[in-house]
């Protein structure tokens, strides 16, 4: 398991691994590697490139936008269990935010290689962890959405 002390409570309560069997659980284990980070260390940085999805094992961290006049925007709290990256590791685009650690952090990370290795050696595992994915990313959009119709931001929604 790469060395990864993992509170293995948590793992099945993670979105992101819901529906996995125990033995799906097992082999999604022996994929993630774990960082430590200090409070105020910055774990990814907004623009840049990144191929890794992590998940809060232990800690808080703040997610930050730079707004147009470059100062940073906090606009979300992560906390055990929460997982990022996502949108830059199926995405294959630039991180979309920065994420900062709040407090002494200790993340899971599944790199782009090992998830890779799960779609040649494990299909349906991936498939499952895929689709968990495609959930949350729905999710947040439709809470993005909620926000945007609440505050009422000119030219939303786009006219289709």
């Amino acid at each position: 398991m790469n060395g990864v002390k993992l509170n293995e409570s948590l793992l099945g309560k993670i979105a992101i691994f819901g529906g996995l069997s125990d033995a799906e659980l097992a082999v999604v284990r022996g994929l993630l590697d774990e960082r430590a980070y200090a409070g105020g260390a910055t774990v990814v940085e907004e623009g840049t490139s990144g191929r890794e999805l992590f998940v809060i094992q232990e800690g808080r961290a703040g997610v930050l936008k730079r707004g147009p006049d470059g100062r940073e925007v906090r606009i979300a709290e992560l906390t055990a269990g929460a997982c990022f990256g996502e949108m830059a590791l199926v995405g294959i685009m630039r991180r979309a935010a920065t994420v900062r650690a709040e407090s002494p952090l200790r993340a899971l990370v599944l790199s782009y290689a090992n998830v890779a290795e799960l779609a040649a050696e494990h299909p349906q595992t991936f498939t499952m962890l895929l689709m968990n994915l495609a959930r949350d990313l729905c999710r947040r959009l439709q809470q993005a959405d909620a926000v945007l119709g609440a505050v009422g931001v000119p030219g939303w929604p786009p006219s289709r």
